[in-house]
């Protein structure tokens, strides 16, 4: 955006990101510290008893003439986390789950993740540092985001050996030898369009532009409606209108690109937050991963203006896409999410937030006639299950491009003994899946899934339908 003091056409580097867990505890951001507990160095651990489960219920193995044929070609993960216990360690399922592929709007949530590392980023620097001054605290940044793209042949790791061959000197990465430019306007965040701080303890607290005039923030320390007047004005205008977008604060075009997937409130993020910054944060946080043949890869503006750049990686790809993920990265960052370990417990929450599909004050109208309620935009999963179950909560983001993708975080209780209501059972899980021709498939995918987890948990027979 025009006056953004930031770095000029920059080099793609990973940068020093820090999480901190929810006893308060900062730890540098690693492929160790956010392994969601199925995550390996190449691939994915897959719970047996549960993968047995979804290849009998989902895939239809041994069936000579299978009800659903069209979900074996589908790519898709499951993870289990219903109870204590799995809450904590996870048990993963899936097929074709890090095969590398489109995955449409989904890859927003890739920016919306970037901003608030981007905010816990800040906030600890400060910290450690004792910088009590905005313009001080935000030069400190600048000037680390520099010295990580210094070239340092002494410390090389060789992230993949060939074709292409991924290499990080120091903090830089190089493909083939060469490194990776970031342009302008996406080279660097641009600081003050994205925040606010105040003086906080030793350090500064972070606001994100406008988080007053709508709730993107910690939903517990917040009174800002979920929606207001102009963002809903834009969203009946059916919306894509960047000079319009740009007027806005960061947090509503925060709000507008994940529960209205908007492309140009999309494009502006992206500017503010960066390319960059995006990558960095997906790498560090081991959501993308050269040796797993890719991860969630960010590299569109999603409004058909700009594309960046391809994933630097192996792929084990359906097709290579600009906007690209496998299932098992997808299925982490929404572990990791309920787990409230992504970035912090308040972001956490905040991104479940932008992600629930029962906002208050919400209501899609299409020629005067009420289609939604709680969110702008749908759910093919989400929707299934609403309409078959009461379910307690729910966070998910559509993806809609060459074809339809989902993924969502759900919660709902179930009541095993019809004749004694008070006994309940509390199922918790997260799915994702990808490359579907039709919301139907997408529709049957995640109510065989949700059967699968009921199995899983003791909640239905392995021979009930």
């Amino acid at each position: 955006m025009a006056g953004q003091p930031a770095i000029a056409d920059s080099l793609l580097a990973l940068l020093p990101h820090r999480v901190r867990r929810p006893g308060g505890i900062f730890e540098d951001a690693n492929a160790s510290s956010m392994n969601p507990a199925f995550m390996t160095a190449n691939g994915v651990t897959r719970n047996a008893a549960l993968q047995a489960i979804v290849n009998r219920r989902v895939l239809e193995e041994g069936v000579r003439a299978p009800k659903h044929p069209e979900l074996r070609r589908l790519r898709f993960a499951l993870v289990d986390m219903s109870g204590p216990a799995k809450s904590i360690a996870p048990q993963f399922s899936g097929h074709d789950e890090l095969l590398q592929g489109g995955l449409g709007s989904m890859a927003k949530l890739a920016c919306m993740f970037a901003a608030f590392q981007l905010k816990s980023d800040l906030e600890e620097l400060s910290v450690r540092k004792g910088i009590s001054v905005e313009k001080d605290l935000f030069t400190a940044a600048r000037d680390i985001w520099t010295d990580a793209q210094k070239r340092d042949a002494t410390n090389v790791q060789t992230l993949f050996p060939a074709g292409p061959k991924i290499e990080q000197l120091g903090r830089l990465i190089e493909v083939d030898g060469k490194t990776i430019a970031v342009p302008r306007p996406f080279s660097a965040p641009d600081l003050e369009h994205i925040f606010t701080s105040t003086k906080s303890g030793p350090g500064l607290k972070m606001s994100f532009r406008g988080s007053d005039l709508i709730l993107v923030d910690a939903t517990g320390s917040s009174t800002a409606p979920h929606t207001n007047a102009r963002v809903e004005a834009y969203v009946r205008s059916r919306g894509e209108k960047i000079k319009q977008v740009r007027q806005f604060t960061f947090a509503e075009r925060l709000f507008l690109m994940i529960d209205d997937s908007d492309g140009a409130a999309t494009h502006t993020c992206i500017e503010n937050v960066s390319f960059w910054y995006i990558a960095s944060s997906l790498w560090q946080n081991d959501l993308y991963r050269p040796e797993r043949g890719g991860g969630l890869w960010e590299g569109s503006t999603h409004d058909g203006t700009f594309r960046w750049r391809l994933p630097p990686s192996p792929l084990k790809s359906r097709a290579v896409d600009f906007v690209s993920a496998t299932a098992a990265s997808m299925a982490a960052m929404l572990t990791l999410l309920e787990q409230d370990r992504l970035v912090n417990p308040e972001a956490s929450s905040a991104m479940k937030h932008l992600m629930n599909k029962d906002k208050v004050g919400l209501r899609v109208l299409d020629r005067g006639r009420l289609i939604s309620v709680g969110s702008y935009t749908r759910s093919f999963f989400s929707e299934e299950l609403e309409r078959r179950f009461r379910l307690d909560r729910v966070h998910s983001k559509l993806g809609i491009a060459s074809a339809l993708n989902d993924g969502l975080i759900v919660a709902r209780t179930v009541r095993p003994d019809p004749a004694d209501p008070s006994k309940t059972v509390p199922l918790l899980y997260v799915a994702a899946g990808f490359d579907s021709s039709s919301p139907t498939n997408l529709h049957t995918l995640i109510v065989q899934m949700d059967r699968c987890i009921l199995e899983h948990n003791g909640l239905l027979a392995p021979n009930a339908p």
